[in-house]
């Protein structure tokens, strides 16, 4: 039977265009505002620890509401969204009725990658050694948020046409801003709490976005996804007692989150096997000696 979707649907490129204007002006607004810097000290593990809230914590924060909000409007506009399930719905299992209707519950799964692309472009956007590739920055920040809302729209619904094509552009997507995060953390060489809350946090979203897909259920996912943030953050704060250089520590806080997400992939589906714990481990070995022997 065909589905019935309705007939005032709503075009989702109105909404996700306002929420990139907005995020794009908030970006802006890290370069030419100075807002006043905050310091809280505690004694954390025996030794005091001070913790800045600096203007670009504050303006994350505030982004990190806007694009999860307007990520929301974004996917309220798709027909599954705005379709109730019918009686015959209802009728079936309960996975089946969240498939038919993947929007109606959960739908905070969905908010991952548009946050962690803007916490990348905070961190990434003051490094600019110049006002041109500032710009530069910014423009590649609002077509990579435009690109990821719309394969989240059409990734919706695993049914609709368009779903496969959306589905690797994000995940090509969600590494690329893996490797510039990890990049950045390791070059700024700030202190272990702060960088490794960083990729922990970061990292963890990014991984829930690749893992979304699997069909499990959504807690077991979200447990999976900060599970890889947490391995992630405990091996930045381990590579911050060595004296890597910065690509090296990057790429190889890379090959972590490869590991990480792709054993959880396999965990999520119940296929961990020794034949897949050696794959990914060649994996590993071979890429290790590969930066071992090319990079600074």
């Amino acid at each position: 039977m065909q589905r019935a979707f309705p007939t005032n649907l709503i075009d989702y490129r109105d909404r996700a265009s306002v929420l990139i204007w907005v995020v794009l002006m908030g970006l802006a607004a890290q370069r030419f505002l100075a807002l006043p810097e905050r310091s809280f000290t505690a004694i954390l593990l025996g030794s005091p620890v001070t913790l800045n809230i600096t203007d670009s914590a504050i303006l994350g924060a505030l982004l990190a509401g806007l694009v999860a909000s307007g990520t929301e409007a974004v996917l309220r506009a798709h027909p599954n969204s705005l379709r109730a399930p019918s009686a015959g719905d209802l009728s079936g299992a309960g996975d089946r009725v969240e498939r038919i209707n993947p929007v109606s519950r959960d739908h905070w799964v969905f908010w991952g990658l548009p946050i962690a692309l803007t916490v990348v472009a905070l961190l990434l956007l003051p490094l600019a050694p110049s006002v041109v590739y500032w710009v530069i920055g910014l423009i590649t920040m609002g077509l990579a948020l435009g690109f990821s809302l719309t394969g989240i729209y059409y990734t919706v619904d695993p049914f609709q046409p368009g779903y496969r094509r959306a589905r690797l552009g994000l995940n090509a997507l969600t590494y690329a801003a893996a490797l510039v995060l990890f990049l950045v953390v390791y070059r700024t060489r700030v202190r272990s709490l702060v960088s490794a809350t960083e990729v922990m946090v970061v990292s963890g979203l990014l991984a829930l976005e690749l893992l979304r897909g699997s069909g499990r259920p959504t807690v077991l996912v979200a447990l999976y996804a900060g599970i890889t943030g947490l391995v992630l953050g405990q091996a930045t704060w381990a590579l911050n007692y060595w004296r890597l250089d910065s690509l090296t520590g990057g790429l190889v806080l890379m090959i972590g989150f490869y590991n990480a997400v792709g054993l959880a992939q396999h965990g999520l589906q119940g296929r961990i096997r020794r034949r897949v714990l050696l794959e990914y481990g060649l994996i590993t070995v071979a890429a290790l000696a590969l930066i071992w022997e090319f990079a600074p």
